[in-house]
């Protein structure tokens, strides 16, 4: 007991320690944790880790990134790195979603938290076996349920949404219908170029119009 008490680090050592514990952890580690974890509070932290991501991403030599998700902190591999590891993990890559899927995740991301009943209000359509496949891929999760007969599930981006996607929270999402996007990538381009803008959220409401629109063109 004495021997925690009696810990102390210099304010040099907090980096090195940060960079440690992220790279042992291998997924997010919030901020309270990495406090308890120095013996310091959390701004101080958030000082320090301002400073190591900074140092990351300038260095560039490295293949590696630290990024703060939320209320965590993790360590990425960098962009230009996914050829790479495209080429290392070939064999478990996963297929690519439909234009069906990715209007699911735009109700979901844009609404959140959301019954599959919600979704399934908006696309006109059963959700059940996308929902499904979102919540396989890593991009939502459950995060509850509703105070309503029944007690329906309610579905949330997850964690991995954030980190594949490039954004440090929900509030980076781009005000426009992530349904309007025919691929991966070009979401993720529009992501980093809209990143901040928060001026516009859409809602159910609001997404109804649009979506009902689109559904009697796809059929689906």
């Amino acid at each position: 007991m004495e021997q925690q008490e009696d810990f102390k680090l210099s304010y040099q050592e907090l980096s090195p320690a940060c960079e440690a514990i992220l790279f042992a952890s291998g997924e997010p580690v919030s901020q309270d944790k990495l406090a308890d974890i120095l013996g310091v509070n959390v701004a101080t932290v958030d000082e320090v880790m301002k400073k190591l991501i900074q140092d990351y991403e300038t260095n560039p030599w490295g293949g590696l990134l630290v990024r703060k998700i939320e209320n965590s902190y993790v360590m990425s591999t960098k962009p230009g790195m996914m050829k790479v590891l495209q080429r290392m993990f070939s064999p478990k890559m996963h297929p690519p979603l439909s234009q069906a899927s990715y209007e699911t995740l735009a109700v979901i991301a844009y609404n959140q938290p959301v019954t599959r009943a919600q979704v399934e209000a908006v696309r006109g359509v059963s959700s059940d076996s996308i929902i499904s496949r979102l919540i396989d891929r890593g991009w939502i999760e459950e995060c509850g349920t509703l105070d309503a007969p029944g007690r329906p599930s309610l579905f949330k981006t997850s964690e991995q949404f954030l980190l594949e996607f490039g954004i440090s929270s929900v509030d980076e999402l781009p005000s426009m219908e992530l349904m309007s996007y025919q691929t991966i990538r070009d979401l993720e381009k529009s992501l980093q170029e809209a990143a901040g803008d928060t001026d516009r959220q859409m809602t159910i409401e609001g997404f109804m119009e649009s979506s009902s629109i689109d559904n009697e063109e796809e059929g689906v």
